[in-house]
């Protein structure tokens, strides 16, 4: 079965991504920040050998530069983040796509892994989801469009998991590990890894 990667991301733009992280540390920071989740994302496609699609909010040299491998750019269309997941999935269905999974770009513990059990799973189950801690989801896997997912919910909330797994209480699904987006000071904080680096680029070489 043909599988595809839909990653959604955001033109690295100071000021314009992680602005909640950004008014905590600083939005050059948080930019910085961002372009190394965006490069753990990008690896991890890499290594998963998934077909892999990318959806801009705007056409950026650096997503291109980032994801040089993927098969299509695209731009999300839509009026809110439901509507643009709901419009990819619809694309991907209709050039031919029979698993589809979608991810954000701000999940440091992403990993080939993860990715390559989503495929799996869709063999046998209808629909795989990543929870993540904040009450939402950082997966989301189908084999079918199934527009209700993306309606009447209270998108960057902590009920859209909650909602989305009432939407398909009568279908098969399975759910991944749980994981942690990286949106704030206390998720970087608990990132070790990422958070380190953020302390040696920006601190620690000033001493």
């Amino acid at each position: 079965m043909k599988t595809v990667v839909l990653v959604f991301a955001k033109a690295p733009q100071i000021g314009k991504v992680k602005t909640r992280l950004g008014k905590r540390i600083g939005m050059e920071q948080s930019h910085w920040v961002y372009l190394q989740l965006l490069k753990q994302t990008a690896q991890a496609l890499r290594k998963s050998k998934i077909e892999t699609v990318l959806f801009e909010n705007q056409t950026h040299k650096t997503l291109h530069t980032t994801f040089e491998y993927a098969r299509y750019y695209q731009i999300q269309k839509g009026k809110d983040l439901g509507e643009k997941m709901k419009n990819a999935f619809q694309w991907a269905f209709k050039q031919g796509y029979e698993k589809v999974l979608i991810i954000g770009s701000d999940l440091w513990t992403l990993d080939e892994n993860t990715l390559l059990k989503a495929q799996r799973t869709l063999v046998q189950s209808d629909f795989v989801i990543g929870p993540a801690y904040d009450g939402g989801y950082y997966l989301l896997g189908m084999k079918e469009s199934t527009p209700a997912l993306f309606e009447n919910k209270n998108w960057s909330t902590d009920t859209v998991l909650k909602e989305t797994l009432l939407d398909i209480k009568d279908k098969s699904v399975v759910l991944l590990d749980k994981k942690n987006d990286i949106d704030t000071l206390e998720d970087l904080k608990n990132t070790p890894e990422l958070y380190n680096a953020y302390k040696i680029k920006f601190y620690d070489k000033q001493d």
